[in-house]
């Protein structure tokens, strides 16, 4: 006997954010199944809120997307939730992601009961349960939307007769693996089903997945995120130009994708074009600010410090934006270099002292070094300052020397 399973784990599709329908949609699977268990399988509480082709309402349709017959049934379509949902619930956003899934459950189980009605009328008040139809339906959006990305599989090679079970780890196109489970659907419902298995509800709700995809222009969409991922892969090989050419088709089209373009400074770093790299993370984290994504813009402006060396400056406004933000964040090295770039870049802002200031504050108290925090001090007290301002760096150098004195007495 020979057996071979396989299964999604993944995909290389990114989610950047949380999945909060899917997770949703998970949850209320699992706590159907609980409850039904629970009530010891109520038989006729189960019977009435299944959908049944003798008997199609909207209500069962949708409620029976949310109940599985066993265990391997619920588990089974949990995983493939997991991998399909996320990606495209990030792309869909909120409304029309659920209105997806509910819609493609519901017509895939629509299918089911035509099926069943035109060739197995003995069946048509037999239950059809479970969130196949619904699932079929993200892989649809998916093959659409996500045609480019690659998905992950673990597979279980069993020889019965031999004693043999050989485990493995592969990954495919998901124009591949997902033709293949099409394909696979399709032969098991033409030899007639079997094993009780809602067939027509899969391919129907698949269907109905990639006439969503079409309908709402997803198509377009992906290919124009194909050329991020295409850039991407390219860069893991070290096919640098390659990547920046997918990364200018993108940005061709969308000139504001701060990502995008922070990723295309790095790669034009490691091209040597330096200029345009400082040029395009600038433009990133300036973007970024706007939008109030602090965190990305401090991330980038770090990025560009390392990757070009020396003194990264920006904008005025946008230099202390990012300061703040690395203090936010608890990053004092990063906020004590971006307060000292801006005291020292901008002198002529009335905030230039203060920042240089703060910087000599954040050298002493948080990172445990007066000696910096004395120097910085010193280079104020050089400068035109005005008394009240002359007094404050004063008291902030006395503490410097009280604070490098008491290093000096503890190394003794």
């Amino acid at each position: 006997m020979y057996y071979f399973y396989w299964l999604p784990i993944g995909t290389d599709a990114p989610v950047r954010r949380t999945p909060w329908v899917t997770l949703s949609i998970a949850f209320l699977n699992v706590l159907v199944f609980g409850l039904l268990l629970a009530s010891r399988g109520d038989a006729g509480a189960l019977f009435a809120l299944a959908f049944k082709a003798a008997h199609p309402t909207i209500a069962t349709a949708i409620v029976s997307l949310f109940i599985h017959a066993d265990p391997l049934h619920l588990v089974g379509n949990l995983v493939f939730l997991m991998v399909f949902g996320p990606p495209i619930e990030a792309r869909l956003g909120v409304a029309r992601y659920l209105i997806a899934y509910v819609a493609c459950g519901w017509l895939g189980n629509l299918a089911q009961a035509a099926v069943i009605l035109a060739w197995h009328p003995e069946l048509a008040s037999v239950p059809i349960v479970g969130a196949s139809g619904a699932i079929s339906g993200l892989l649809g959006l998916f093959l659409i939307r996500l045609f480019f990305a690659r998905l992950r599989f673990v597979s279980m090679t069993m020889l019965f007769l031999h004693g043999v079970a050989k485990p493995a780890a592969f990954s495919l196109p998901s124009v591949v693996g997902i033709g293949l489970w099409v394909g696979l659907t399709l032969a098991y419902q033409m030899a007639g089903g079997g094993n009780g298995t809602a067939y027509a509800a899969h391919l129907g709700g698949f269907a109905c997945g990639v006439g969503f995809a079409l309908a709402m222009g997803l198509a377009p969409e992906g290919r124009l995120e194909r050329h991020v991922a295409l850039g991407q892969r390219y860069a893991e090989r070290g096919e640098w130009f390659a990547a920046l050419g997918e990364c200018e088709g993108y940005l061709a089209k969308v000139p504001d994708d701060p990502e995008v373009l922070a990723q295309a400074a790095r790669i034009q770093r490691v091209t040597q074009q330096e200029r345009q790299s400082a040029a395009r993370f600038r433009r990133a984290i300036r973007i970024w600010l706007r939008g109030g994504e602090v965190a990305n813009a401090c991330d980038a402006y770090e990025d560009m410090r390392r990757l070009l060396g020396g003194e990264v400056l920006l904008d005025a406004t946008e230099q202390l934006k990012v300061a703040r933000g690395f203090e936010d964040l608890g990053r004092p090295s990063e906020a004590s270099r971006a307060y000292e770039t801006y005291g020292k870049n901008y002198v002529d802002r009335p905030g230039a002292a203060l920042a240089l200031l703060k910087s000599a504050d954040i050298e002493r108290r948080m990172l445990n070094n007066p000696g910096r925090a004395r120097f910085i001090c010193d280079e104020l007290l050089r400068g035109a300052l005005e008394p009240d301002l002359r007094r404050m760096v004063e008291e902030r150098r006395t503490l410097a020397e009280r604070d490098l004195a008491r290093l000096h007495d503890g190394a003794a």
